[in-house]
């Protein structure tokens, strides 16, 4: 296979695993009444990390702060999150899972492991597989 040929074909399987596990993931989704961009707001928030500002929330979700504020009432409305200064400047709004929300995460991250189609790759597997991912993604960023 050419080069070319073979980009396209990796760029193809890419998109087809991401549109394979954005459909797995849709049936929980409504389990939980969630939609697609409040789960992934849900998804960032990661209760074992510094809590992470809504800028930088928004920025990662290539999206508008507004629409992480919507977001995040939407969470706070559940009940699965709350909005707090951040604990070194507390002119920046931060936000952070409740007990609730971790719980939600959590049924996130098993469906994940269970039902996403990266579940039939062995650990190995998947961490070659972050590894070229991390690489390909490090590399486009950088602009190489």
């Amino acid at each position: 296979m050419a080069d070319t040929q073979l980009t396209g074909t990796l760029v193809d399987q890419v998109v087809t695993l991401a549109q394979r596990t954005l459909d797995d993931l849709r049936d929980i989704l409504r389990t939980l009444d969630l939609t697609e961009p409040v789960a992934n707001l849900l998804w960032l928030v990661d209760p074992a990390a510094d809590p992470a500002p809504l800028r930088q929330l928004a920025e990662r979700l290539h999206c508008d702060p507004s629409n992480i504020s919507l977001m995040a009432t939407k969470l706070e409305e559940r009940g699965l999150a709350e909005r707090r200064p951040h604990p070194r400047d507390g002119r920046v709004r931060t936000l952070v899972l409740t007990d609730a929300g971790e719980r939600v995460r959590a049924r996130l991250a098993d469906r994940m492991e269970t039902a996403s189609p990266l579940a039939a790759l062995s650990t190995t597997e998947q961490r070659q597989l972050h590894q070229l991912l991390s690489k390909a993604l490090g590399t486009h960023r950088s602009g190489r």
